[in-house]
């Protein structure tokens, strides 16, 4: 039994070497497949979203217009700019005559806007570690383990100007735990909204993934 075991297991190893050599694992980069065409668009207007009450002192709509608007700015290749706007409820991003009265003469406009919310919340949990070889090896040490936690939660909206259309709509959760209790909150919303920028600027202007593929030598 031992002999046919060990001769399996040689017959598997040849194989897999074999088939190796049939195929070669490359990395190339694959552009994104964008759902529409932002050069059709002259004008990309951010405007405000709607937030709930801040519990981290930041002014979440400026902080939103101030990453968004000069990273827009470096890929949109029309005019990018902040314009506020004022609405009390999510209906509104559902309302064409809202969009289409902010500037009736701007047809090729696009508007980003949403709705945001971004916490912080404090989660402790009881870590257990090496005891000292010294004592009693059924008394192991214990210690408390914080964390610091936020969430940015995010509706994206891209609507027309020329006829309120919402030409694109995405919600994110994002989180992210730091060891750091006294974690500033401007840092952390930076970390989050980065993870925000790389899924939305992939489909909406189609950047390149590097992924592995597999391909045939014979």
């Amino acid at each position: 039994m031992r002999k046919n075991s060990l001769i399996g297991s040689l017959l598997i190893f040849l194989a897999a070497c074999s088939a190796s050599d049939l195929y070669k694992k490359v990395r190339i980069e694959i552009p994104a497949f964008s759902p529409f065409r932002l050069d059709q668009f002259q004008e990309l207007a951010i405007t405000t979203f709607l937030s709930t009450p801040e519990t981290t002192g930041l002014d979440l709509n400026k902080e939103l217009a101030d990453y968004f608007a000069p990273e827009f700015k470096k890929r949109f290749h029309g005019k990018v700019f902040i314009r506020p706007a004022s609405f009390d409820n999510e209906e509104t991003f559902q309302t064409p005559e809202f969009w289409k009265s902010l500037d009736p003469q701007s047809e090729a406009r696009l508007y980003l806007t949403g709705k945001a919310a971004f916490s912080r919340e404090t989660r402790k949990a009881v870590m257990s570690r090496p005891g000292d070889p010294r004592q009693d090896e059924l008394a192991p040490q214990r210690s408390i383990a914080e964390r610091t936690v936020f969430h940015l939660d995010l509706a994206v909206y891209l609507i027309k100007a020329a006829d309120g259309e919402i030409l694109f709509t995405k919600t994110f959760k994002e989180t992210r735990a730091y060891t750091n209790p006294r974690q500033k909150s401007d840092f952390a919303f930076y970390d989050l909204v980065q993870r925000v920028r790389k899924k939305l600027f992939r489909p909406w202007f189609g950047e390149e993934s590097l992924q592995e593929r597999y391909l045939l030598t014979r």
